[in-house]
């Protein structure tokens, strides 16, 4: 598997940030391609975001309650051993 980049979407044209206000899993937890992970907020709506593909959330790029760019990578999902670079 490779690793797989959770992306802040865009949720809105003429958006710059948007705001990570809770992640539904925890690193380490197993995720499948599809699932919720993580929920985010614009200031024009509030989407949960998807795993991109089976594996891990590895990482989280950016914590709750913190503002990312949009299309900036938020979070990390890949095998359990997978190097991340």
């Amino acid at each position: 598997m490779t690793v797989r980049k959770i992306v802040m979407p865009q949720g809105g044209q003429d958006l710059e940030v948007g705001t990570v206000r809770e992640w539904l899993k925890q690193v380490g937890d197993p995720v499948k391609k599809g699932e919720p992970v993580v929920l985010v907020e614009t200031e024009k709506i509030s989407l949960d975001v998807v795993s991109p593909g089976d594996g891990f959330l590895r990482q989280i790029l950016v914590e709750a309650g913190t503002d990312a760019a949009i299309f900036s990578v938020i979070g990390i999902v890949a095998d359990e051993d997978e190097p991340i670079p």
